[in-house]
Parts: structure tokens; sequence; C-alpha cells
């Protein structure tokens, strides 16, 4: 099943974490707008996708922020659970590409290591999708 791969340096996320990228980030809010463009641009042209340092820094208070409200909202951190209660309602293709919660909340997870790695080891982000 095609989906996204997160990676930042020496971490590489889990498998297929990257596939909600876009749901996640139209969920942060418009205070993360200029960031969350500069991604969304690339989603529409590119295999892959690169968060630079600097917009991965600025983009990190806003994925943990969205992270607390998923977990709230969800009443529990356990992404495949998530997904699993989900899939009748949304489907598990869906789910997968963010229709569900499940999905985001292993996405964001992700995508938080990713960026935290990337002020450590000054290194972009990366998204790669097949």
């Amino acid at each position: 099943m095609a989906g996204g791969n997160i990676g930042c340096g020496a971490f590489q996320g889990q498998d297929k974490s990257g596939s909600a990228l876009e749901a996640v980030l139209e969920a942060l809010p418009t205070e993360a707008s200029e960031w969350v463009e500069a991604v969304r641009q690339q989603l529409d042209t590119a295999e892959f996708v690169l968060i630079e340092v600097e917009t991965a820094a600025r983009l990190l208070p806003f994925l943990q922020d969205y992270q607390t409200r998923l977990v709230a909202e969800i009443g529990h951190d356990d992404w495949a659970r998530a997904a699993q209660d989900e899939e009748a309602e949304v489907g598990a293709v869906a789910g997968k590409w963010g229709a569900g919660s499940g999905w985001r909340l292993y996405c964001v997870g992700d995508l938080i290591i990713a960026c935290q790695q990337a002020a450590l080891e000054h290194e972009p982000v990366y998204v790669v999708f097949d």
C-alpha cells in the first residue's frame, strides 16, 4: 500500500506515517500558515517534501499542540486503536490519508520527532511518497 515516509538525519519514522501529512497541515492554526504553505506547495509538485530546519523549528510547537488536541479528542494516545475504531466509518484508505484521527496522530508523532531531530542534526525533515 502506497504512502508517505517521514525521516530526518538518523531518524527514520514508522512505515507510512507521513501519509496523513496534508490533513495534519490543514489542521494547524492560521498562525502557522506561512510555514504550512511552504510545505503544502511541495505536495502538489513533488514525490517528496523537504521541510527546512528553520521551518521545522517554527512548526514544532504547532505540531505538539495538535498532538495534544488529538489525544484529547480521541481519548487515548494509541493511534492504531483509533485508526481501527474509525475504519468502518471512514474506510481504511481514506483513514490512512488523514480522514481519521488515528492516522493523523500517527503522522504528527513522527513529524514531531523528525522536527526535533532537524534541530539536533541541522538536516531537513523529509517525507517521501511511494
